[in-house]
């Protein structure tokens, strides 16, 4: 018999709807849904419906990801939450934290309604499996952001207000279990699905995880090397990372080392402000819908902004592809007017030399007489081009308009701009991660210098970059070469998180968070977790402990 469970703080509490609108939708178990989920089709719908909250939780705003990190400090746009950005504002009140938790959990929600009746009416075993990786991958997100997390895998029917946090070794626990009971089922590969390789990197990438708690298992990092060795499986990096057969220009989404994304199409979405918010997310400012031409982009949202590190990350190897396949240095339009025409970068892309460039942002380190040669290239066209110098920390102490380089490997020239309409995939997992990862756990496990050092390499190589040797093979060397390697993609918060070095970091490298007193909350603890959300607390009768910081 199947237990009946509400998760009144994760679920309803904290929906933005609020606890009445949700106590009035459809029950689940009610015979309407069991007959609809018994057909293949409606099933299949369900299951469907479970995919698409992968848009729920990364197709808006990328805060909880990137914000209050060395790479990105708060923008112009003020859409960034203050406290997920500086810290000292970050209270269990933040909008931002309570989206995402609330977001996470229905998304929860779904997967078990499809894990329950996938299993009841025996719809296919490879479905099911699908979905309790989905469902597992979820609690991953949680655990690493909250920690101690109630854990829930029945279907919702009636209220019950007592449910107490799971221990974060019991989450991990249930993730790997999970994780590796839908791997003995799913297919080796699989267009637009879950496949055996992507819970073979994302086993890898929670046994790493968990290898730095307090409550590792001693084989943490072994099994991490070989999860990510099986999900390689002896896949060179061959796609070079800029030009129009690079892993980002757009319309080349389905390529070989992509391992999980979010999908989009034009078909599949209602309206154009649909899509989602990734484009519009890393750029500076334009000026607005008069600062832009007919096929250019009115403006970006500038959520957030680089921080010098990570421009001279990108910047430290002349020879690295990786900075001029990140920014886009040159940004295009009509300097008389000053109207953008940022999308023509990939519209035009074989004529851009013909194009008037309105700023262009050396690299670090450039010097006139490099400034003068690039002018030199195309000297009636350029000429006329506004210079725009970085210098050592300008755009960090100003907000003007196109005050830095627009982070160009996710721009969408294919869809009508939208804050949040792009239609362009987001990319969770990719190859060169797989080969980080490894070497990561190379590093943590001991002795495997060089096998960590040959991992590193392999993305370093296909970046054009210097190779290192086994001197350079240590956790901070790794963080230098993911910020690099993943400028922009969602996962820098959890990176720091997992090595320990969010404090130091951050107050190192984010002007915004100058000193770790900015981190700490009023009993003088770091806030290296998130806050629980007040209102999952207030309506739980269960003794809910708040994270430390808070």
């Amino acid at each position: 018999m199947k237990k009946i469970i509400y998760i009144l703080t994760f679920v309803s509490a904290i929906l933005t709807t609020g606890c009445s609108d949700f106590l009035t939708e459809t029950n689940k178990s009610n015979p309407d849904a069991a007959t609809f989920y018994k057909t293949t089709s409606g099933y299949e719908s369900l299951v469907n419906a479970c995919y698409s909250t992968l848009r729920n939780v990364y197709g808006g705003n990328a805060e909880i990801f990137v914000a209050g990190t060395d790479l990105y400090k708060i923008g112009r746009s003020g859409l960034v939450s203050q406290g997920l950005g500086n810290y000292q504002g970050l209270t269990p009140a933040d909008n931002g934290v309570k989206e995402f938790y609330s977001t996470v959990y229905q998304s929860i929600k779904r997967c078990n309604d499809a894990v329950y009746y996938g299993e009841l009416y025996k719809h296919s075993a490879v479905r099911v499996a699908e979905m309790r990786f989905l469902r597992a991958f979820y609690y991953f997100q949680l655990v690493q952001q909250f920690g101690d997390v109630a854990l829930t895998t029945d279907v919702i029917s009636t209220p019950i207000t007592n449910y107490p946090r799971t221990p974060a070794a019991d989450i991990y626990a249930f993730i790997i279990t999970e994780m590796k009971a839908a791997l003995e089922v799913l297919p080796a590969t699989a267009a637009s699905r879950i496949n055996k390789r992507v819970a073979n990197h994302y086993l890898s990438l929670v046994h790493l995880t968990r290898g730095y708690e307090t409550f590792a298992v001693a084989t943490d990092f072994q099994s991490s090397i070989d999860y990510a060795t099986a999900a390689i499986a002896g896949q060179a990096l061959n796609l070079p990372f800029d030009g129009k057969t690079s892993i980002f220009f757009p319309g080349n989404e389905k390529n070989a080392e992509i391992i999980f994304a979010v999908q989009y199409s034009a078909t599949s979405l209602e309206t154009v402000s649909k899509g989602n918010s990734q484009a519009s997310y890393f750029g500076s400012y334009l000026g607005g819908s008069d600062g832009a031409t007919g096929d250019g982009m009115p403006y970006i949202v500038t959520s957030v902004k680089p921080t010098m590190r990570l421009y001279n990350l990108l910047a430290a190897d002349p020879a690295d592809k990786r900075f001029a396949g990140t920014f886009m240095q040159e940004l295009y339009g009509t300097v008389s007017t000053g109207k953008c025409s940022f999308y023509s970068y990939f519209i035009k892309f074989d004529t851009k030399n013909d194009l008037e460039v309105l700023m262009y942002y050396p690299r670090p380190g450039a010097t006139q007489a490099d400034v003068d040669a690039w002018k030199a290239v195309n000297a009636a066209k350029r000429n006329a081009a506004t210079i725009k110098w970085p210098g050592t920390n300008n755009w960090e102490k100003n907000d003007l308009d196109k005050d830095f380089p627009n982070m160009k490997k996710f721009s969408d020239p294919t869809s009508p701009f939208n804050t949040s309409g792009s239609r362009r995939d987001i990319f969770l997992a990719r190859l060169a991660e797989t080969y980080l990862i490894r070497a990561e756990a190379y590093i943590k496990l001991g002795g495997k210098q060089t096998e960590a050092k040959n991992d590193i390499n392999v993305v370093r190589t296909r970046a054009g970059a210097a190779v290192i040797t086994e001197a350079n093979a240590t956790i901070d060397y790794i963080l230098d070469e993911r910020a690099r390697e993943f400028a922009g993609e969602y996962n820098r918060w959890c990176d720091l998180k997992r090595t320990g070095k969010l404090v130091s970091y951050v107050t190192l490298y984010n002007t915004d968070v100058p000193s770790d007193a900015n981190m700490k909350g009023n009993d003088g603890k770091y806030k290296i977790l998130r806050p629980i959300p007040q209102d999952a607390i207030g309506l739980n009768t269960a003794t809910i402990t708040q994270n430390p910081g808070y």
